[in-house]
């Protein structure tokens, strides 16, 4: 059995492996770099290797020599960066170290997505149309799309997580979106190549964990299903899929352990497909733990990391096909640092979780964690497990309410209506569902909202209190209300009744709670440091999700409550960065004319492009460049009139 083993990535899978290695009497060493040097997984590790800056991580010969120097005798690169790069698991072994992962020739099939697709489809497995080879030629690319066809999907060929992906329509957004995708690639994974694939449309998204040993035995631990997805990156998974005709999934079954037999698997990895109907097709492997493994575990009771460790110290599979099996539903929540009313962005930021739900959560960090804008903006993940797939998402729901937590905003209010959709519940939905929601209008209440905040207006012993001047915006809580009732207030908002409780006040947060709607309490804030009475802007929270209110007219009679969501648009001739980030690409020029909706530049965050497009007509000035780090609302763009500038 392995011994001492170095763990070459951080966050949460990083305390993940400790966790497996502390049952099993492994010790373990830890790399680090500063943004990260205080979560969790370092407290129990034998050593700490200190890595000079953030990319440091990506850093195959910094990460062997840490593994010989600190006596390990094996590696475990994790899941993401180095867990699919050939060279890595080349290098790892060439040193006399055990790579936990299969061989450097089958990574190197596999995290090519063309000829992963060769090798499936001479096993029998089928395939989508698309490229045979991956480049970065974006020429020839753009070639071999028309005979791939339209709608396409453009996938960096040495990379996963759904990074760099763009679904592609027409030849006239193929360009930039192979330019975006071979700068994501690069930056993510350090491989720029790319591979076009048929996209196919309302399709399910189905993946089966396999594993190997070296003796010849391969076995599937059942299928999960990833379809709830934005920008393909997944963000709810379960296990076991729902709904699949037993007929079809045996035969999705025996593709995934007939492909990994055709290439001698060893260790873990997980095949995945698309489902439309009674047909699938092989889309990729990933040849690594998943981060959605959790939910594999849950429902069959194997530790995937102790099979993996004892897969690599050369002992055979612990069980046979027929020695494994599953029970009950389990249902897996990423919670992300992004703010779902602001399309999305990136949120990095000082966050501190005052209350952790009763599920199992996969962290790296106790309360406190600072996100930065270098990482993947994933915080955590909540796994929640019931008898039947019913209670496994009642109680992933309840955990996104019960999670409290201040500083930045997540995704968990937005995750929390999605788990509650009757289209969810009737598993309706398909891996563009997600991105076919706009949360502000599906999720918006904005009378009640409007009410809320017009309640604590009117309750505030002192109106300046619960929004003292300076109280940042994006310092906002959600809070418990309290055993206390300060009384009600009854109101009518466009001839719509409320009736409002006040519970109480904690700091410079108001509590209320509205008897109209079950989705409990809200923390008021201004959204600016001046307080009027005859219009008092304002945020609310609820459930996660924060609201910018303008209430005028303040009376028990309420005449007017205006809604906005973060993120509306302004009457600002400047185009300020939504986030912290960098400038990745300018595609105009001062002086240029532009249309509006024309693309003007691209910042990059957390592993994340946004796009900024121009608001109107008119001549730019462009005040950013090209590499430039930015802070959030930074003017990167100016846009004058066409008359104003003629």
């Amino acid at each position: 059995m392995i011994t001492t083993l170095l763990i070459a990535n951080r966050g949460e899978v990083a305390a993940r492996i400790a966790r497996t290695c502390d049952r099993l009497g492994i010790d373990y060493v830890t790399v680090s770099v500063d943004e990260d040097r205080d979560e969790t997984y370092h407290h129990g590790a034998v050593a700490t290797v200190r890595l000079p800056e953030v990319g440091s991580h990506l850093d195959a010969a910094a990460l062997v020599r840490a593994a010989t120097e600190t006596g390990c005798d094996a590696v475990h690169p994790g899941y993401g960066f180095l867990s699919e790069n050939a060279g890595f698991a080349r290098a790892v072994r060439s040193a006399g170290l055990v790579f936990v992962g299969p061989s450097s020739r089958v990574i190197e099939t596999m995290a090519d997505k063309a000829s992963a697709r060769t090798v499936l489809a001479d096993a029998g497995v089928p395939v989508l149309p698309g490229t045979r080879q991956a480049t970065d030629d974006l020429d020839a690319l753009a070639s071999a799309a028309e005979d791939v066809g339209y709608p396409l999907i453009v996938k960096p060929a040495g990379g996963g997580g759904g990074k760099g992906m763009s679904v592609v329509r027409s030849q006239a957004e193929l360009r930039e979106s192979l330019a975006s995708a071979t700068r994501t690639a690069t930056a993510a994974f350090a491989d720029g190549r790319l591979h076009l694939e048929r996209y196919v449309e309302h399709a399910r998204h189905i993946e089966v964990q396999v594993f190997g040993d070296e003796f010849g035995s391969a076995v599937h631990l059942f299928d999960r299903d990833c379809s709830l997805q934005r920008r393909h990156q997944k963000v709810i998974e379960e296990a076991p899929a729902p709904r699949i005709p037993e007929t079809i999934r045996a035969r999705i079954f025996d593709a995934a352990v007939r492909g990994a037999r055709a290439l001698n698997y060893v260790g873990a990895g997980t095949f995945e497909f698309l489902l439309v109907g009674e047909e699938f097709f092989f889309i990729e492997m990933n040849t690594r733990l998943q981060v959605e493994h959790t939910v594999t575990e849950e429902i069959t009771g194997i530790d995937l990391v102790d099979w993996q460790l004892r897969v690599a110290s050369g002992e055979p599979l612990p069980a046979t096909q027929e020695q494994i099996a599953y029970s009950g539903a389990s249902v897996q929540v990423r919670m992300y640092a992004e703010d779902p009313f602001r399309a999305f962005l990136p949120c990095p930021g000082a966050l501190e979780v005052t209350q952790w739900p009763d599920v199992r959560i996969e962290r790296a960090f106790d309360h406190r964690l600072n996100v930065t804008g270098g990482f993947d903006p994933m915080i955590a993940k909540l796994v929640a497990t019931g008898a039947t797939r019913d209670e496994a998402l009642a109680a992933a729901r309840q955990a996104c309410t019960d999670l409290r937590w201040t500083g930045i905003s997540t995704n968990l209010g937005f995750v929390g209506h999605v788990l509650g959709s009757p289209i969810v519940a009737a598993v309706e939905h398909d891996t563009a569902y997600l991105d076919r929601i706009d949360p502000t209008a599906e999720f918006a209440d904005p009378d009640l909202l409007g009410a809320l905040a017009v309640a604590a207006a009117l309750t505030a012993p002192d109106r300046t209190t619960p929004w003292s001047a300076g109280a940042p915006v994006g310092d906002r809580a959600l809070l418990d209300p309290a055993d206390r009732d300060l009384g009600s207030i009854d109101l009518s908002v466009d001839g719509r009744p409320f009736t409002i409780r006040v519970n109480g006040y904690d700091g410079d947060a108001v509590r209320v709670r509205a008897d109209t709607t079950d989705r409990g309490v809200a923390c008021v804030r201004t959204g600016g440091e001046t307080i009027s009475v005859g219009s008092i802007p304002c945020v609310v929270r609820r459930a996660g999700e924060a609201w910018a209110i303008q209430v005028a007219g303040v009376s028990r009679e309420v005449r007017y409550a205006e809604y906005r969501s973060f993120g509306a648009a302004e009457a600002d001739p400047e185009i300020r960065s939504p986030m912290p980030g960098t400038i990745v690409r300018l595609h105009v020029e001062s002086g240029a004319r532009v249309e509006k909706g024309q693309l003007l530049g691209v910042v990059e965050a957390m592993k994340m492009e946004h796009e900024l497009t121009a608001p109107h007509p008119g001549i730019v000035r462009v005040t950013a460049t090209e590499g430039a780090v930015v802070t959030a609302d930074q003017p990167l763009f100016l846009i004058e009139e066409r008359s104003a500038a003629l």
